[in-house]
């Protein structure tokens, strides 16, 4: 469908052993320029689709990534049937 995909390293494990390219986005507890917050924060990314878990230190991630994006008037999904709904569209 022609977009990039930016994953953290199991969400990217996942992909490419599906056969995606993907972008590899760090954790948000790094500092570095890749890290999953900075990239939304830097204009590099249109979609978020972020799903619940039930770990407690990935839903505060989660709950993180979620405001980033509507921080930044970004659109964000967080149901898989949803986002594969959209794709098939």
């Amino acid at each position: 469908m022609g977009y990039g995909i930016y994953a953290t390293k199991g969400t990217a494990d996942l992909f490419e052993a599906e056969g995606l390219y993907v972008h590899r986005a760090s954790k948000i507890e790094t500092e570095d320029a890749k890290n999953v917050l900075d990239i939304i924060r830097n204009g590099r990314v249109n979609f978020v689709i972020n799903t619940v878990s039930n770990k407690k230190n990935i839903s505060a991630d989660g709950f993180l990534i979620r405001r980033v994006f509507a921080e930044n008037n970004i659109s964000c999904m967080t149901s898989l049937d949803t986002a594969n709904a959209l794709a098939k569209v």
